[in-house]
């Protein structure tokens, strides 16, 4: 009769702690270093970034080649001309930095350069410390920060989160690709067991009762190399090049999407800041209006239906102000939320509102620049790509797999007397498996991956698609804003010219108050048209640049 002893689960639980101590050794040995650093409170730091002259800020931008990566600096941009709202001549911006175009087109996008997580290859990165405001002196806005808009472009791949977390989807997709690579080492093993069994042998009426015990402790080292894997190392790792590939062109994507939205925002704020300039020039004509409509009340030429004329339209003109100084406000914590900027600081526009300078290619080139440089159209490729690798891995597996190993031993018995005997030896050879018959779970396998093919070559053309009609839309928009901003601009110098006949009218007696009213109605209304046509055409000139990926 064999006896268990408590020994044999002791000796069951070393074997499998001892690799997990010694893996966790390094941990608490050698020194951790941040993933990133997350903190939602107040950077004060940031305030000294954004100290930069107009005339000193540069961009940057990657021309991705197959074989090298060069990094080409742009012009320097030039200052806008400043110019009144009134202004008949329309002054366009030579903007060197945005009208400059690349062909960045290709499968092997720009290579990031790794976090400080990727350095520390294989260690686990302490939590970090999530801090939100907790009194109303880090949420208080106590200072105002004019930006231009190349400032807020330079600061945008520091500070956004999306695009943030694009670069950190780098990073993992690179340790995938690290993994996948590793396939091709050779691995070695170590294991080592200690146990300890008794057995009682009964006695009969002649024998006597006897007890063995044996202590056996047992270690093995082993080396195995799989020398031949129908390929299935192969397509793994060429899948995950295929997703860091595809990672870094989602990296350009999500660039191109946050610059054409922090412009928006930008535009926005500047409409918005231009909209409270013209409410506030209403209002201003409005009580003129209303203080020459109590004068000639008060002189007996005047009716109190024209003075109550005048009460509406200043209560309207005061209601349309309320309105843009509202939406002045929200428009600047939109840009600093895009942003991530400092809680306690609040951003203005700096730049003023002029025209950029005009699109020079046809729409036909713009068309051929998009599907060329389009990200989207890259990941649609790679995913059709990883489609294929992920099938053949699949089939791969049905194949022979060789595999060699080379084993050390030892067998040590620890007798009651304290004595002992050892026993070592090694093992070499090497080993063949086949997967015949799986039951069908590979050719399922790549019908599902067949699917994602034809999944990724459908959106490849609704991509190409959408980069044509980007162009198309930005380019139609882009004409007609252009020729919106001579016709506003001659129709402001008009609304004016009327609204001063339209009082002298009124001041000799051959007016009427509602004709000063409209007046005052179309000099509003032309020049909100004005400030729009100029907003809109500098947004559409901004959608045509993201459709060629050249924001």
């Amino acid at each position: 009769m064999r006896i268990s002893s408590s020994w044999l689960t002791l000796g069951a639980s070393l074997s499998l702690l001892i690799p997990a101590w010694t893996a966790n050794a390094q941990e608490f040995t050698m020194p951790l270093r941040p993933f990133t650093n997350v903190v939602l409170e107040p950077d004060t730091t940031m305030k000294q970034s954004l100290e930069i002259a107009p005339d000193k800020v540069t961009h940057q931008e990657i021309n991705i080649t197959k074989s090298q990566v060069t990094i080409a600096a742009l012009p320097k941009s030039i200052t806008p001309n400043t110019s009144s709202s009134s202004d008949s001549k329309i002054n366009i911006v030579e903007d060197s930095q945005r009208s400059t175009l690349q062909k960045v087109s290709s499968t092997e996008p720009a290579r990031v350069i790794p976090s400080s997580a990727a350095s520390n290859s294989g260690q686990l990165n302490p939590e970090q410390t999530l801090v939100v405001p907790t009194t109303p002196s880090q949420v208080k806005l106590d200072k105002t920060k004019p930006v231009t808009l190349a400032e807020v472009l330079e600061l945008v791949e520091k500070t956004s989160s999306d695009w943030i977390q694009a670069r950190i989807a780098i990073d993992r997709a690179r340790a995938s690709l690290q993994e996948a690579e590793s396939g091709r080492s050779p691995t070695a093993t170590a294991t080592a067991q200690y146990s300890y069994s008794a057995q009682t042998q009964l006695g009969g009426p002649s024998t006597p009762q006897s007890t063995t015990t044996t202590n056996p402790l047992t270690a093995t080292v082993g080396i195995n190399y799989n020398i031949f894997d129908s390929g299935v190392n192969d397509s793994t790792i060429r899948a995950a090049e295929n997703n860091l590939r595809i990672a870094e062109s989602n990296l350009r994507q999500a660039s191109q999407t946050i610059r054409l939205s922090i412009v928006t925002a930008y535009y926005n704020l500047q409409n918005a800041d231009e909209t409270i300039r013209i409410r506030r020039k209403a209002v201003e004509n409005a009580e003129k209006s209303l203080k020459d409509t109590k004068a000639r009340e008060r002189a007996g030429v005047g009716t109190k239906f024209d003075m109550l004329q005048s009460e509406v339209q200043l209560a309207n003109a005061k209601q349309d102000l309320l309105n843009a100084e509202a939406t002045q406000l929200v428009a600047r914590r939109e840009l600093s939320r895009q942003l991530n900027y400092p809680a306690t600081i609040e951003i203005t526009a700096a730049d003023k509102i002029v025209p950029v300078a005009e699109w020079k290619l046809p729409v036909e080139e713009t068309i051929l620049l998009a599907v060329r440089n389009r990200a989207e159209l890259d990941i649609r490729k790679l995913e059709r790509e990883v489609a294929g690798d992920r099938a053949n891995t699949s089939l791969a597996r049905l194949g022979p797999q060789v595999t060699v190993f080379a084993n050390v031993n030892s067998n040590s018995d620890f007798l009651n007397n304290g004595g002992g005997l050892g026993r070592a030896g090694f093992q070499v050879g090497a080993r063949l498996n086949w997967d015949f018959f799986d039951g069908g779970r590979a050719a399922a396998q790549v019908d599902q991956f067949k699917a994602d093919q034809a999944t990724a070559e459908s959106r490849f053309e609704q991509s190409a698609r959408q980069a044509r009609y980007d162009v198309e839309e930005s380019y139609i928009n882009q004409r007609s804003r252009f020729q919106q901003i001579e016709t506003a601009t001659k129709a402001v110098q008009q609304a004016e010219e009327a609204l001063r006949l339209a009082r002298l009218r009124l001041d000799a007696g051959v007016g009427t108050q509602l004709e000063v009213i409209t007046a005052e109605s179309d000099f509003t209304r032309a020049d909100v048209n004005r400030v729009q046509a100029i907003i809109g055409y500098n947004q559409s000139r901004a959608n045509l640049e993201r459709a060629v990926s050249a924001l």
